[in-house]
């Protein structure tokens, strides 16, 4: 045909030949020839891939897919401002070394560097602590429990319990069982050896103020208050209560001493003694000394009966010991005003008379034994008219020591005799030291007077209770400026905190 043998086509042995689908005429014209021509392509099918061998192709890209960026700038100028410091360099960051100095250098010795938590410290310093004092209160335990019902780590539902009770100590353990949370609560702070503090402070509320301890633990108990046991009160008043007292006493006695010494001179004392109980059956007797210039108490000795033959002994025991402590001190007592015990009496007449010390009675204790006798007399037959010159003659006596500055014996004496003369209405007595009446001639009301006849029963009686001899010795003592008010007065706030008829320990009845 003309064809060269090299120009051939040759089939590859791997090639597989095409299959055309027949013509739409055919297909149209039969419905075998559309069956068997299904057949044949999915043999072909069949056949490319058990003969066609699978490859895997890798094909790089040489395009750069990182995303463009542009920088922009901005055409505005922003304004600055300049910070002065006073350190040349900066305090060094944490990440650096402990090597590096931090030290600062100052431009000036009376330059310091301002530190923001020193400010805050100066600026609490500054502020004054609270002194309101702690407020406590009474809780229901039933309300106390109910808020430890919930976990305060997961909310769920929990269930506190009592784990310890000791007075008015309390502690609850919570324990949480869908968490495991646990905790304990208290309701007051622990003290030395785990003693509660509200426990020690309502032994030491009840001492300080003078409470009978049974009394107020049985009506605390009574409102349903968790409190101590009367055994912890006596526990806690033997071991901190009392000495607390007798500690406190000591310094403020000191204090004393001490101003007394700065302020120079004799004292100037008031005396008496006090019993726990009238009559003379009494367990203690209590002595206490009070310098009139300040008002204050200088000493207390508690003496018990058994130290002395007998319980009226306990006020000369008890003025011994005063007196001995004030030697110690190297103090001089100038003036000691004290009631009509004659043991006392004698002694300060045999020890201290003669060292310097004037001794003068107190006008309230004659005058109180005075008004006894009186209301005596005025009770007999015919002496009813005493009766109505019985604050007269008080009165009277009050004004025969203020009127004798001096103290002049001689003089108080006479006045106080003169009283016997005034109420019969005889105003010149006819006595060098006192001549006649003091008060200017009387008239009008002050003349229409009840006064006593001469020689009458009522003016014979009156004569004789005034004129007896240990009254008018004790006349002759009285005390012309300084009583002993004030002592009275402090023995009476005694009988709150340590009430006659009520027995208690030495150190019980020192300590109150």
């Amino acid at each position: 045909m003309g064809y060269r043998s090299q120009d051939r086509v040759r089939q590859i042995a791997s090639a597989v030949p095409s299959i055309h689908t027949a013509p739409a005429a055919a297909a149209a014209g039969s419905g075998g020839s559309e069956s068997a021509g299904a057949s044949v392509r999915d043999s072909a099918k069949r056949k490319r891939e058990l003969c066609t061998p699978t490859s895997v192709l890798h094909c790089g890209s040489q395009c750069n897919l990182r995303p463009f960026h542009r920088s922009s700038a901005v055409q505005v100028q922003p304004r600055m401002v300049s910070v002065g410091c006073q350190t040349e360099s900066p305090l060094p960051s944490p990440a650096h070394s402990d090597d590096e100095s931090s030290s600062v250098t100052m431009d000036h010795p009376g330059d310091m560097p301002w530190s923001p938590e020193e400010e805050m410290m100066s600026e609490s310093s500054d502020e004054e602590p609270s002194k309101e004092p702690l407020k406590r209160t009474n809780v229901d335990l039933n309300q106390l429990i109910s808020l430890f019902t919930i976990c305060p780590s997961c909310c769920g539902e929990t269930q506190g319990n009592v784990e310890q009770q000791e007075g008015t100590y309390i502690k609850i353990k919570q324990v949480c069982a869908a968490c495991g949370y646990e905790r304990f609560w208290q309701n007051q702070p622990l003290l030395y050896r785990n003693m509660p503090a509200c426990n020690l402070l309502l032994s030491g509320a009840i001492h300080f103020s003078g409470c009978m301890a049974t009394q107020t633990i049985r009506m605390l108990k009574l409102l349903g208050l968790q409190c101590i046991s009367v055994g912890t009160f006596f526990r806690h008043q033997r071991l901190y209560t009392i000495p607390t007292i007798v500690q406190a006493w000591q310094n403020e006695q000191a204090g004393i001493i001490r101003e007394l010494k700065e302020m120079g001179g004799g004292l100037i004392l008031s005396g008496d003694c006090r019993s726990d109980s009238p009559g003379h059956c009494a367990k203690y007797g209590t002595y206490s000394l009070i310098v009139d210039r300040i008002n204050k108490v200088l000493d207390l000795q508690l003496v018990q009966s058994s130290e002395v033959p007998s319980s009226t002994w306990c006020e000369l025991e008890g003025l011994k010991r005063s007196i001995d402590f004030l030697k110690e001190q190297h103090m001089q007592v100038s003036a000691l005003i004290t009631d009509r015990n004659r043991q006392v009496a004698k002694w300060v007449r045999e020890e201290l008379c003669p060292g310097g010390t004037s001794h003068f009675f107190d006008i309230w204790h004659i005058g109180k034994s005075l008004g006894k006798a009186l209301d005596a007399a005025a009770k007999e037959r015919e002496c009813e008219d005493l009766k109505l010159w019985r604050p007269a003659i008080i009165n009277h006596l009050y004004w025969t020591a203020a009127s004798t500055p001096d103290g002049d014996p001689d003089v108080m004496e006479a006045k106080w005799q003169s009283m016997v003369n005034h109420v019969q209405d005889i105003h010149e007595h006819g006595t060098p030291a006192f001549p006649c009446c003091a008060h200017p001639p009387l008239e009008g009301e002050a003349r229409d007077k009840e006064w006593l006849e001469p020689g009458t029963t009522a003016a014979i009686k009156l004569e004789r209770v005034t004129s007896r001899t240990a009254l008018v010795k004790d006349v002759r003592k009285l005390s012309p400026q300084h009583q002993t008010y004030s002592l009275e007065a402090f023995h009476s706030l005694i009988l709150h905190f340590a009430p006659k008829h009520t027995g208690f320990s030495f150190l019980g009845m020192y300590s109150r």
